[in-house]
């Protein structure tokens, strides 16, 4: 449901309306299904949603410190393809990290759903001017280490910001920890506008993973890679 404390605000109520309705009418096997939504007698919005079995990533990474690659890959064709997807509708996620992405599990296999796709945020046209870095004014959506540097200084809203989370948790599911050293050391970059270059000596780190990685988390954005499809076909590359 709609936190408490935004329940009446009305600019939010409307645009939970807005980004629920386009949420609901995008399905894939790697998302989260919404099955309704609408406004409870009490004026408070809500999402129903799928109920799901098994652990979010954050909880797997946290009993196993980095994945094994091959299950790695497994999971972030799912991320990808549900990123891509969402992305071919102009639609951004906007705040993916591991606690958004859920592990479902099975007898026959484990499914990768991503989570949250009930606030996304309809893209602006392509050559659109403006800031759309929170959905109210003066507020930031997302959390501070998955968000990339464009992001974080307000820029408009494009496919890089869910591409650099994208990168950020598959270098912590390589790697085990954050590609900055630190949540701590990212946020601190940020607000001092020095942006510090990645862990590149992390453990679990190819030649071939470590050079993805160092153009997957470029500061300058012209450096990284253009889509979701992109980036998994040179991720698999790397870990050949």
């Amino acid at each position: 449901m709609i936190r408490t404390d935004l329940a009446s605000v009305m600019e939010a109520a409307a645009r939970f309306r807005r980004e629920a309705k386009a949420a609901a009418g995008f399905a894939h096997p790697n998302v989260v299904t919404i099955h309704d939504f609408g406004v409870a007698e009490d004026d408070r919005a809500y999402l129903v949603m799928e109920l799901l079995s098994g652990c979010t990533l954050r909880d797997e990474l946290q009993r196993l410190g980095r994945m094994h690659s091959d299950r790695a890959l497994e999971i972030l064709r799912g991320v990808s393809g549900a990123v891509a997807e969402a992305h071919d509708r102009r639609l951004l996620h906007r705040d993916l990290k591991p606690e958004n992405i859920f592990l479902c599990r099975s007898k026959a296999k484990e499914v990768a759903k991503v989570l949250d796709f009930g606030l996304v945020k309809p893209m602006m046209p392509v050559g659109a001017m403006g800031s759309t870095a929170g959905s109210m004014p003066g507020v930031l959506i997302g959390t501070l280490p998955y968000m990339s540097p464009e992001q974080l200084q307000g820029e408009a809203s494009a496919e890089s910001w869910d591409l650099w989370a994208l990168a950020v948790v598959s270098f912590e599911m390589f790697a085990g920890v954050h590609p900055f050293a630190s949540f701590e050391a990212w946020s601190s970059a940020i607000a001092n506008q020095r942006f510090p270059p990645f862990n590149a000596d992390a453990p679990g780190l190819t030649q071939p993973l470590g050079e993805f990685f160092a153009r997957s988390l470029a500061i300058e954005r012209s450096r990284r890679l253009a889509s979701a499809r992109q980036f998994m076909e040179q991720l698999q590359a790397g870990c050949k």
